[in-house]
C-alpha cells in the first residue's frame, strides 16, 4: 500500500495526487524537484540566453514545453492541451505536469525544453477510483418511478462528498491497479478518527456510486457506512486553525516543508471550510450541533430512507446539482472574459477570513430558512453580480487552473443544508508548492475553446496578462546580453547569419565549402565595421581562426581598394602581420582558397637575417596582399621601402603576440604605416587598421589612441574587457575566517557619490552571512540565491532606482544568479567567493561594464568620475588558483602583494612535483627554455631517478642520424665496435623474411612486430590500436625502435617477428644540437631548415662531442662530419651542423641553451633539478661528469673555474685551491696532459705510479691537479715542460696499448683534446686507426687514439 498526496479532485474518476511513500519504504522527496526547479529557473531567467532557439517555432498539443507560470514567477514543466491563434497572438491552455494545475499563457511565455529538464519523471499522477462508476437517480413519470442508475458523469455531490472525506482524513494511502491510458486506478484508504476505510466502498454504500460490471454489484455487497460524526468531529476541530494557519504561512518553491504525506493534501483541503460561527442557523438543525447538516442529507440516499424522504433528497440533489452547475458554467464563463481578476477575488476573500467576516458567498444568501427552491435558485442568480464586480478589480495576470476552473466560490442552500466550496488559486495557498482546488464537473476541451474564441472576440487587444511576471524581453541586437563589449564610434548593425552577412557571394561559397555555417559573436559584431574599411580591433577566444577577419576584409578589397590601386605606384596595397610563419603559411593557404589569388596575387615573404638576404627579394608588379611577419617586414622596409607607398590596409593577426615578441618591429611598422596614410595625397584613399587578439595587453593603449580614427572595437572576453575599461583591480590577502572582517574594511558606506556595489559568493549560506553582516552597517541591502528567485524581480526593480549622493545601494548575489540579474552599471564588484574559473571572473567583471572607459570616446568621459574596481578576497583555501590570478593580474596595473608571489611560487612547485611521470619538455631541451611552463604539460624539472642514462656524457662518439625530427633534434644510433650485433641482426632478418613473410595473426599494443620499408625490415613497438571494429584494413601507429620515428603503418603491413629478434635492445637515441636556435622568436624551425640538414646529414655518421644526457637523450657540442682522405691518413672536418643551420638564416646562436642544466645540476634547489644531498650529487656527477657543464661549448673555460672537493662536489670556498682545466691524448706508449693555465707560477709536479700531482699558482690564485690515474705508469720516467706558456705532462706507460680513461673516476674538470694532431705520433702508431671504436667492460665509448671519450 502506497501512501500518497491528493493534490486536486476533479471527480472520483479524476484525482491528481502524487505517491509520497513506496511499498518499498522509498520516499519521493521534493529535494530532486526543488533542484530542477531552482535550474529551470536559473537557465530561463538568464537573459543571456539566445531567445531565438529557446522559443518553440509552432505549438504541438500533448508535447511538452516549459512555461513561465505567473502565479508563482517561477518557469515550470507543462503539457499543452489546446492552442488558441487569431492574427494579434497565440496563447495556450497548459497543464502544469509537476504542479497539477491547468493555467493558460501566451506564445512569448513559451520555452523550448532541455533534455536535462526532462530526466524526471513528471510529479504529479493522475487516479482515478477502481471498481465503480458513477449513478443518478432517474424519474419516469409515466411510471410514476424514481431508481438510481448507472451514469457517465459524476454528481457533484459524490464530488462534494469525497472532498470532506480527503478534508477530514489524516493519512491517504492506495493500492495500485493497473494503468488506463493516461491514468492510474487505485483503491482509496482514509484515515479518520484512527479508522480506515476504503473510498471506493463508502462512495457506493452512500450511492454516489456502484460498482462497475467488472467489480462486484450492488446487490451482492453492502459495505458498512462511515458515522456522519466522524467527519464533523475532524472537520470542526481543525477547519478553522488549519485555514488560518495555511493563509499565513510562507511558501518556497520547492514545496511545503512539513510532511508530503498530510499536510500537502490537508492544505487545501481544509482551506474551503467556513467558520462554524459564520454558517446562519437553519431550521432543522440544532444550535449547538458541530455535524454538518450535508452529511444528514447525503445518509437520506441509503437504503434504509423512507420513500418520501428519498423523494425528498432526491429533488433536493437534483436542484442543488442543477443549481451549482449554472453558477459554475455562468462563472467560468466570467473567468474567461476577465482572466486575470482572479487573484483579487482570493485576495478579498482571505482578508475577510482573517478579520472574521463573512465571505460575500455567505452575504448572498437568503434570509429564509424555509423559503422555496425558486428563490433559493434566485440567491444563487444574485451572487453574480458581485462576483462580477469583484473580478473586474482585480489585477491581470497569466492563469493558473484558476483561468478556467479556480477561484470560484459556489454556495448552495437547501432547507438543511449549507455548504461552500473555495478552490484555491497557487497565488494564495501559501502553505504549500503546489496550489489545490476542486473542479466541479468534468473538463469540457469543446467547452473552452467556444469560451476562449469569445474571449479573443470580445478582446481584440494583443494579450498582455501582466507585464511584471516575466523578465523585460532584451533586444538580440543588444550585446551586452551576451556580454559582448561593442565601442564604437559609428553606429554598426549586427549581422546574425551568413546570409546577411556583408560580404561577396564567392567568398560566402569559400566559408560554406570550410564548414563555417555559423558566426561567432566576435564576427556577428566585426564583420560590418571590417567589410565598411573601419578600423577595428577584436578581441575574442577564437582570435587564431583568420577566416574570422579574412572574409570581410577581402570583401572591402575587392569592392573599394582595388579600385584605389591603380591609381598609384606599384606595391601590395595591403599587408597581413602574423607572429610566425606557421601562421603566415596558414593563412597563405586561405587565400589560395578563396580564388582571389588571380584578382589580388598575394605571395608569402620570410625573410632570414642574411646580410644580402633581404635585397635579393622581388615582388612581382601585381602582388597587391602581402603576407609576412614583423621581423621580415622591418627587414624589407629597410631595402624597398619605396614598394609599400600604397598601403591602405595594415591586419595585425594574434596582435598580442606581435607586440610581446616584436615590439620594436611593430613600433617601426605602425610609424611607416601612419607615415604613408597620412600624406595630403592619400586623403581620399582607404585607411584601414584591423587588430584581431585574445588577449588585452598594455600597448594596445597606443595602438588605438594614436593610429586608429574612429575604431570599433568588439570585445567577447568579459575578462579582457575589463583590462580594456581599465577596472582598478584590489587584492586582499586574507585567512578564511577573517573574510568577513576585510569585506566589511574595503566598503565605503558613506560616499560622497551614489554607489552600486555587487558583492558576489559561491553559495546561498555565504549569501545569508554576508547579508548580515553588512545589512547591520547599509541602510540599503538586497539580496538573492537560487532560493529567492521569487524575488528576482523585486530586486531588480530596487537596483534599476535611480540613486542620490551618498547612497550606497550593496546586492549580495551568488554567480549563478548574475545571468537572471543582467546587472551591468555596478561601480564595485567583490569576489567574496573566489571564481571557480576565468570565464565566471569575467562575467563578475562584465557587471560594471557600463563603467568601462570607452577609447573611441575618450574624449567626451568626464575624467573626474570615479573608477570602478574589483576587490579579490583571497584566502588559503584558494592557494591553487593563485597562478591564473597573478598571470591576468600581471597584465594591470594593480599593487600585488608579496606574498602572492610566494603563493604563486609555492603552487608552481606543488605542479611540478605532480608532473613526475611526465617527459621533459621538449622546447627545454631543444633551446634551455619553454615558451610558458604555466601552461606546459611537460616536466621542467630533473629527476636523478628517471633521468639516469647509460649513455656517454662526455667525450667523443661516433653518430649516425637516421631520423631528422628537427633541424636541431636527430633520433638515430650511436656507432660501437660492437655494431656488428645491430648488422648481425638486420642481415638475418633480411635472410628470414627473403623466404616468407608472414603477416601478424593478433596485434597487441607494446608487442614488437616487423614492417618493410624501402626494402629494409624494421623493427616496431605498437604503441596504439584504433578501433576499428570489423574492417580489415586500418592504420595503427607504431615506433621504429631502431631509428626513433612514430608513424601511422596499415595493419596488413605488419609482420609477426620471431622470438630470437626480440634480444637486442632498442638502438634508437635522442641527439641535440646545442647553442641554436629558430630566429625572430619563432618557437618552431623552419620547414625549409629541417629539410635542408635532412638531406646533408641523414644516413651519414657523424662525429660528436657529447656534453649532457638526460635518459635516452644526449647532448652534443659541436656535431661535425669527419671524411678521411682517400689513399691516405689525413681527416677532414666536412661540415659542423651548427655552422649549415646558421647558413640558412633561420637560426641564430643560443649560447644560454644550457644553463638551465647548470643551475639544475649545480643546485637543486632551484627551479630545474632537486638534488637533496651529496651522495645524490655525486650519483648524478657519476653517471654524468658534465653535470655542471663548465667545459664550454668551445672546449675552453670561462675564466672563473669551480672549486671542486675531494668528492667531486662544486663548493665556492675560494680559500681552497681551485681545480684547472686538463686536455689529453694518448700514443701508444705515453699519455700527454695539458693543464690549461697560462703562464703559471710556483710549478710542482709529483709522479707516482698510479697518481700525479700538478700545482701552480695564476693571478694570485692557487690551482691544484689531483689525478688519480686509470693504469700505471712508469713514474722515473716521467716528466713535465712548458710548451706555449702551458704545463704540458708526458706520462709514460708501463704497458703499451690503449687506456680506457685517463682518471679512474669521472672529472668534469679533464676532457679529451680533440684538437691535437701529430704527424709523428701517427707514424708511429700506424698499427692504430684514428675514432676506431673500442668498447670496454664498461660499454664506454673508446677510439683506438682515445682511450676515453672523456674523463
Amino acid at each position: 500500500m502506497l501512501e500518497i498526496s491528493i493534490l486536486k479532485v476533479e471527480n472520483p474518476s479524476c484525482l491528481w495526487g502524487r505517491v509520497v511513500c513506496g511499498a518499498d519504504g522509498s520516499v519521493e522527496t521534493t529535494e530532486h524537484y526543488t533542484i530542477l526547479q531552482a535550474q529551470m529557473n536559473l537557465f530561463y531567467h538568464d537573459v543571456t540566453q539566445n531567445l531565438h532557439q529557446l522559443k518553440p517555432t509552432s505549438l504541438e498539443e500533448g508535447q511538452v514545453y516549459v512555461v513561465y507560470w505567473a502565479a508563482k514567477k517561477s518557469w515550470c514543466r507543462a503539457v499543452v492541451r489546446s492552442v488558441i491563434t487569431d492574427p494579434t497572438c497565440c496563447r495556450a491552455f497548459c497543464f502544469l505536469v509537476d504542479h497539477g494545475e491547468m493555467i493558460v499563457v501566451s506564445l512569448d511565455k513559451i520555452r523550448v525544453p532541455l533534455q536535462k529538464f526532462l530526466q524526471l519523471p513528471f510529479w504529479v499522477r493522475r487516479f482515478h477510483l477502481a471498481r465503480i462508476q458513477p449513478i443518478t437517480l432517474r424519474v419516469s413519470i409515466l411510471a410514476e418511478k424514481v431508481e438510481l442508475e448507472p451514469s457517465k458523469q459524476w454528481d457533484f455531490s459524490a464530488t462534494l462528498y469525497l472532498h470532506n472525506l480527503l478534508r477530514a482524513s489524516t493519512q491517504t494511502e492506495a493500492v495500485l491497479h493497473e494503468l488506463e491510458s493516461d491514468s492510474t486506478s487505485i483503491e482509496l484508504y482514509l484515515t479518520i478518527s484512527n479508522i480506515k476505510i476504503c473510498v471506493n466502498d463508502d462512495l457506493v454504500a452512500n450511492r454516489f456510486a456502484c460498482y462497475s460490471s467488472s467489480g462486484l454489484d450492488a446487490c451482492d455487497r453492502f459495505p458498512l457506512m462511515l458515522s456522519p460524526c466522524i467527519l464533523t468531529q475532524t472537520a470542526s476541530k481543525c477547519s478553522d486553525k488549519q485555514m488560518e494557519q495555511n493563509l499565513h504561512s510562507p511558501s518556497e518553491h520547492g514545496g511545503s516543508s512539513e510532511s508530503p504525506g498530510t499536510s500537502e493534501a490537508s492544505d487545501w483541503l481544509t482551506t474551503p471550510s467556513l467558520p462554524q460561527s459564520q454558517i446562519p442557523e437553519e431550521g432543522s438543525r440544532s444550535e449547538n450541533t458541530e455535524e454538518p447538516m450535508f452529511f444528514n442529507n447525503q445518509t437520506k440516499h441509503g437504503p434504509k430512507a423512507s420513500g418520501a424522504e428519498s423523494d425528498s433528497s432526491e429533488e433536493t440533489d437534483f436542484s442543488l446539482a442543477s443549481a451549482l452547475t449554472k453558477s459554475l458554467g455562468l462563472f467560468r464563463f466570467l473567468k474567461f472574459l476577465n482572466p486575470g481578476r482572479g487573484n483579487q477575488l482570493g485576495d478579498m476573500d482571505k482578508e475577510q477570513s482573517q478579520e472574521g467576516d463573512v465571505r460575500p458567498e455567505a452575504r448572498c444568501r437568503g434570509d429564509d430558512t424555509g423559503s422555496s427552491q425558486v428563490e433559493k435558485n434566485d440567491d444563487l442568480n444574485n451572487c453574480q453580480p458581485e462576483i462580477t464586480e469583484l473580478s473586474e478589480t482585480g489585477t491581470e495576470q497569466e492563469q493558473d487552473a484558476a483561468s478556467m476552473f479556480s477561484e470560484t466560490n459556489l454556495q448552495s442552500k437547501t432547507g438543511d443544508v449549507s455548504q461552500s466550496i473555495l478552490v484555491e488559486s497557487p497565488g494564495h495557498a501559501e502553505a504549500s508548492d503546489l496550489s489545490t482546488s476542486v473542479e466541479c464537473g468534468m473538463r469540457r476541451s469543446e467547452e473552452d475553446r467556444v469560451c476562449s474564441r469569445l474571449l479573443e472576440w470580445l478582446n481584440p487587444e494583443p494579450f498582455n496578462s501582466d507585464p511584471d511576471a516575466g523578465d523585460d524581453v532584451v533586444s538580440l541586437s543588444d550585446p551586452w546580453v551576451k556580454g559582448i563589449l561593442v565601442h564604437s564610434a559609428l553606429s554598426m548593425e549586427p549581422c546574425n547569419t551568413l546570409e546577411d552577412a556583408p560580404i561577396t557571394d564567392s567568398l560566402r561559397q569559400v566559408l560554406l565549402r570550410k564548414n563555417y555555417h555559423t558566426l561567432s559573436p566576435a564576427d556577428r559584431y566585426s564583420w560590418p565595421a571590417v567589410a565598411r574599411g573601419c578600423n577595428t580591433f577584436v578581441i575574442s577566444q577564437n582570435a587564431d581562426q583568420p577566416l574570422g577577419y579574412l572574409i570581410p576584409l577581402l570583401t572591402h578589397i575587392l569592392l573599394n581598394s582595388l579600385l584605389f590601386s591603380h591609381l598609384s605606384s606599384s606595391g601590395p596595397i595591403a599587408v597581413l602581420l602574423c607572429p610566425g610563419w606557421e601562421k603566415a603559411q596558414m593563412i597563405y593557404n586561405l587565400l589560395e582558397e578563396s580564388k582571389v589569388s588571380q584578382t589580388l596575387h598575394p605571395i608569402i615573404v620570410l625573410v632570414g637575417i642574411g646580410k644580402d638576404e633581404a635585397k635579393a627579394v622581388k615582388f612581382p608588379k601585381n602582388c597587391l596582399l602581402l603576407v609576412t611577419t614583423p621581423f621580415t617586414l622591418v627587414r624589407l622596409l629597410s631595402c624597398h621601402c619605396f614598394l609599400f607607398l600604397r598601403l591602405y590596409h595594415l591586419v595585425l593577426d594574434e596582435a598580442d603576440q606581435l607586440f610581446t615578441f616584436a615590439p620594436d618591429e611593430m613600433g617601426t611598422i605602425l610609424q611607416h604605416f601612419q607615415k604613408v596614410t597620412s600624406s595630403e595625397e592619400k586623403a581620399s584613399c582607404p585607411r584601414q587598421l584591423v587588430a584581431v587578439s585574445k588577449r588585452w595587453t598594455s600597448p594596445m593603449d597606443d595602438l588605438i589612441s594614436k593610429h586608429m580614427l574612429d575604431p570599433s572595437i568588439v570585445i567577447t572576453v568579459p575578462e579582457e574587457a575589463a583590462l580594456y575599461g581599465n577596472i582598478q583591480q584590489v587584492i586582499l590577502m586574507t585567512i578564511e575566517s577573517n573574510k568577513i572582517s576585510a569585506l566589511l574594511g574595503v566598503l565605503d558606506f558613506s560616499p560622497e557619490v551614489g554607489q552600486k556595489t555587487l558583492i558576489v559568493t559561491n553559495s546561498a549560506e555565504e549569501v545569508e552571512d554576508v547579508f548580515k553582516a553588512v545589512s547591520n552597517k547599509s541602510a540599503f541591502c538586497l539580496k538573492i540565491h537560487k532560493g529567492l528567485l521569487d524575488q528576482l524581480d523585486f530586486v531588480i526593480q530596487q537596483w534599476s532606482k535611480s540613486i542620490g549622493p551618498g547612497t550606497h545601494v550593496i546586492l549580495v548575489s551568488t554567480s549563478e544568479c548574475l545571468g537572471s540579474l543582467g546587472i551591468r552599471d555596478a561601480a564595485c564588484v567583490v569576489h567574496y567567493g573566489f571564481p571557480p574559473s576565468p570565464k565566471v571572473f569575467g562575467y563578475r567583471l562584465f557587471c560594471m561594464a557600463e563603467n568601462f572607459r570607452n577609447l573611441p570616446k575618450q574624449d567626451q568621459t568626464d575624467c573626474s568620475s570615479p573608477v570602478s574596481r574589483s576587490v579579490l578576497l583571497i584566502s588559503e583555501r584558494n592557494a591553487r588558483h593563485v597562478v591564473g590570478v597573478l598571470r591576468y593580474l600581471e597584465r594591470t596595473d594593480a599593487p600585488l602583494p608579496p606574498v602572492l608571489f610566494s603563493f604563486a611560487e609555492g603552487v608552481h612547485v606543488a605542479r611540478e612535483d605532480q608532473k613526475s611521470d611526465r617527459p621533459f619538455c621538449s622546447y627545454l631541451k631543444s633551446f634551455g627554455f619553454c615558451r610558458d611552463r604555466s601552461v606546459c604539460p611537460d616536466r621542467h624539472r630533473i629527476n636523478p631517478r628517471s633521468d639516469q642514462s647509460a649513455l656517454p656524457a662526455s667525450g667523443v662518439i661516433e653518430v649516425l642520424p637516421l631520423y631528422i625530427k628537427t633541424a636541431s633534434v636527430f633520433y638515430g644510433r650511436l656507432v660501437r665496435q660492437n655494431d656488428k650485433e645491430f648488422d648481425k641482426m638486420a642481415s638475418e632478418m633480411m635472410s628470414y623474411y627473403a623466404d616468407k613473410k608472414p603477416g601478424a595473426k593478433e596485434l597487441l599494443e607494446g608487442a614488437l612486430y616487423a614492417v618493410e620499408e624501402d626494402e629494409i625490415f624494421h623493427r616496431v613497438k605498437i604503441l596504439a590500436l584504433p578501433d576499428h571494429g570489423e574492417s580489415i584494413f586500418y592504420n595503427v601507429l607504431v615506433r621504429f625502435i631502431d631509428i626513433g620515428k612514430e608513424s601511422d603503418v596499415k595493419s596488413h603491413q605488419i609482420l609477426e617477428l620471431p622470438s630470437q629478434f626480440h634480444s637486442l635492445p632498442n638502438q634508437a637515441i635522442e641527439m641535440v644540437v646545442c647553442r641554436v636556435k629558430p630566429a625572430d622568436a619563432e618557437i618552431e624551425w623552419h620547414p625549409k631548415v629541417t629539410r635542408a640538414i635532412s638531406q646533408k646529414i641523414r644516413g651519414l655518421q657523424h662525429r660528436a662531442r657529447a656534453v649532457l644526457c638526460l635518459g635516452n637523450t644526449v647532448f652534443v657540442d659541436p656535431m661535425v662530419r669527419v671524411t678521411q682522405m682517400p689513399g691516405t691518413k689525413t681527416c677532414i672536418n666536412e661540415y659542423n651542423v651548427q655552422t649549415e643551420i646558421l647558413k640558412t638564416g633561420m637560426g641564430v646562436n643560443n649560447p644560454k641553451h644550457l644553463d638551465f642544466f647548470r643551475a639544475a645540476f649545480q643546485d637543486g634547489s632551484k627551479d630545474g633539478g632537486h638534488i637533496s644531498s651529496d651522495e645524490d650529487r655525486r650519483g648524478i656527477y657519476e653517471s654524468n661528469p658534465a653535470a655542471s657543464l663548465s667545459l664550454h661549448e668551445n672546449g675552453e673555460p670561462d675564466g672563473d673555474e669551480q672549486v671542486v672537493s675531494s668528492d667531486e662536489t662544486v663548493c665556492n670556498d675560494l680559500s681552497k685551491s681551485l681545480y684547472p682545466q686538463v686536455v689529453w691524448y694518448q700514443t701508444c706508449d705515453s699519455v700527454i696532459v695539458t693543464v690549461k693555465l697560462m703562464n703559471p707560477e710556483s710549478q710542482r709536479c709529483n709522479f707516482y705510479t698510479d697518481r700525479v700531482v700538478y700545482s701552480g699558482r695564476v693571478n694570485s690564485r692557487s690551482y691544484r691537479a689531483d689525478l688519480e690515474l686509470h693504469q700505471k705508469i712508469d713514474a722515473d720516467i716521467c716528466h713535465w715542460e712548458m710548451k706555449s706558456n702551458q704545463p704540458v705532462l708526458k706520462l709514460v706507460k708501463q704497458q703499451q696499448g690503449h687506456w680506457e680513461r685517463l682518471i679512474r673516476s669521472k672529472n668534469i674538470f679533464v676532457s679529451y683534446d680533440m684538437d691535437h694532431v701529430d704527424d709523428d705520433e701517427e707514424d708511429k702508431s700506424s698499427s692504430c686507426r684514428l675514432f676506431v671504436e673500442n668498447i670496454g667492460e664498461d660499454s664506454c665509448y673508446l677510439k683506438s687514439e682515445s682511450g676515453s671519450d672523456s674523463d
